[in-house]
């Protein structure tokens, strides 16, 4: 850190509350999965290769999970474009930058280059560093 305060710039707030939105959203995929293999752990015969027939007739436990599915989907594909909008937003690829998540300096990057071997990643990575 060059300048101790420079994450605290007032022009990086949008791309804080992104990237607050980002890590909210992942914090949710996480809780998400967790319940969802509980509810798939209750059922013995659980057979996730089921056809859609067979769902409908094992009645509510079934639709809850077919919910929760869902729901998990929708926040998937959320979180993909939020991660799209944060690297829209980040100033240089593999560079952090600095910015107040709200507990001290926190950084995010957008790196297609291992920092380490300097070599190309296979898939480029977002990082957020808290």
């Amino acid at each position: 850190m060059e300048n101790l305060i420079e994450y605290l710039d007032e022009s990086l707030v949008p791309l804080e509350e992104k990237v607050k939105e980002y890590l909210h959203v992942e914090r949710d995929i996480r809780l998400l999965e967790v319940e969802l293999l509980s509810l798939q752990s209750m059922r013995s015969d659980f057979d996730p290769e089921q056809t859609t027939e067979q769902q409908l007739t094992d009645g509510q436990p079934q639709n809850t999970l077919n919910d929760k599915e869902q729901k998990l989907k929708d926040l998937l594909e959320k979180y993909k474009n939020l991660q799209q909008e944060v690297i829209g937003m980040l100033p240089e690829q593999d560079k952090f930058v600095e910015l107040n998540l709200g507990y001290g300096p926190s950084m995010v990057g957008y790196f297609t280059v291992d920092p380490e071997t300097r070599t190309p990643l296979e898939e480029p990575v977002l990082r957020v560093v808290h």
